[in-house]
């Protein structure tokens, strides 16, 4: 059977997001590939086919979300338009933008919490120096 490319973006998004619902709601360390293709209505072999591992899908996952943030961010403030507002404005948006994310998204920041658990208690010297060249915060 063949698979058209949006099928297949579909299908990626969908493994990323039920794998973003997993790892917050439960310790990404806790959460098995098999649950994940289990949750995402696909098989193992399928879920393997897209991500090679837990890793690989862990990195999508904070890609995709922070991503995503970000781009929300930046309509609000297009970063094109920081250097002509004065420092106080600069600093009265990065403020605001602070106490929204607390308000409003606490999935992203709990998962951020348990992602930085995973890479840090991983045993991976060479996953912790990558991981913290990334957006962990």
């Amino acid at each position: 059977m063949i698979i058209k490319k949006s099928e297949k973006d579909e299908r990626r998004e969908k493994i990323i997001d039920v794998a973003f619902r997993l790892f917050v709601d439960k310790k990404i360390e806790s959460v098995t590939m098999g649950e994940i293709a289990k949750e995402a209505g696909i098989g193992r072999a399928t879920l393997f086919r897209y991500f090679p591992g837990k890793l690989e899908l862990v990195i999508a996952v904070n890609t995709k979300e922070w991503k995503e943030y970000f781009d929300e961010l930046d309509q609000k403030r297009p970063m094109s338009s920081v250097g002509d507002i004065p420092a106080i404005g600069r600093l009265i948006f990065t403020l605001d933008s602070f106490i929204e994310m607390y308000q409003t998204h606490k999935a992203l920041l709990r998962y951020n919490d348990n992602f930085n658990h995973y890479v840090s208690h991983s045993g991976r010297k060479d996953l912790q120096m990558v991981i913290s060249g990334c957006c962990v915060i």
